[in-house]
């Protein structure tokens, strides 16, 4: 459980599988329920409806890879990244949304899966009012 409030519910289910070889495969499977309709939300849905939320989260992620590249020389190239999907998958944390990526979407197996939290105080003009107290 990620988050649980009396308007939102986030969770991630864990998927583990083994068919030989030097390990197996996981993957997590998120879902952040919007208590007050039902609905699993999209990242789409919680941002305003002019608002290039793409662009905005693409350019956070690319500040974050620059920082590993600072903090740990070279780092930063382990990362093949071009962008988010419109299906990206995503968790809710309190005052975070963390955008994450399967095994080998954007870097090896020895990266594990890559998260990248956002901090919704750097982009609160961007969401939806009625998003904003669930995803907060």
């Amino acid at each position: 459980m990620k988050k649980n409030t009396g308007n939102v519910i986030s969770i991630l289910i864990k998927y583990y599988k083994y068919s030989g070889g030097a390990h197996g495969y996981y993957e997590y499977v998120p879902y952040n329920i919007d208590l007050r309709s039902g609905n699993n939300l999209s990242l789409k849905e919680i941002f305003k409806k002019d608002v290039d939320y793409k662009e905005i989260i693409d350019k956070e992620i690319e500040n974050q890879i620059k920082e590993l590249g600072k903090k740990e020389k070279d780092l930063d190239k382990v990362y093949d990244f071009y962008g988010i999907k419109e299906n990206q998958k995503f968790y809710l944390e309190d005052g975070k949304i963390v955008i994450y990526f399967d095994l080998y979407d954007i870097a090896p197996y020895a990266a594990g899966i890559p998260e990248f939290p956002i901090n919704i105080d750097d982009i609160k003009n961007q969401i939806k009012e009625e998003y904003l107290e669930v995803v907060k």
